[in-house]
């Protein structure tokens, strides 16, 4: 347990977690990634998830009652940064989290969440064992 016995372990883990992705976004090959897959303004390559490379616009008209415009470009890890099936290792997190451009990719908004569903499943299989 940490903070004086307030929090449990796996609460912890994830304001670290959270701490460390929030600093990623600062780190410098996420930038390359995304400047590489510009074709014109406001205009990206998506890498594709299951299918050929696409265009894709950088964000989507607002939805429902947000008034607010979607963002449609996310940089992904190629490889999950909790790896599935892997005994957890912070060491193995920050490695991942903070890697070289060449493990990243820019994704449009529905691969990244068909991408990140399969990473989910494939996670709750490994746990089931």
């Amino acid at each position: 347990m940490s903070n004086g016995g307030k929090w449990t372990t796996a609460r912890f883990n994830s304001f670290i977690k959270s701490a460390l992705r929030g600093a990623s976004m600062r780190w410098p090959p996420r930038n390359e990634v995304r400047k590489a897959a510009r074709t014109e303004r406001g205009k990206y390559r998506c890498a594709g998830w299951r299918r050929k490379s696409h265009i894709v616009p950088a964000s989507l008209p607002p939805e429902g009652k947000n008034k607010r415009r979607i963002n449609n470009v996310s940089i992904d890890h190629l490889h999950p940064v909790v790896e599935p099936g892997k005994e957890f290792s912070w060491d193995a997190v920050i490695k991942n989290l903070f890697c070289e451009a060449d493990q990243l990719q820019v994704l449009c908004h529905e691969c990244h969440k068909s991408k990140t569903q399969e990473e989910r499943e494939r996670r709750k299989q490994e746990k089931e064992k």
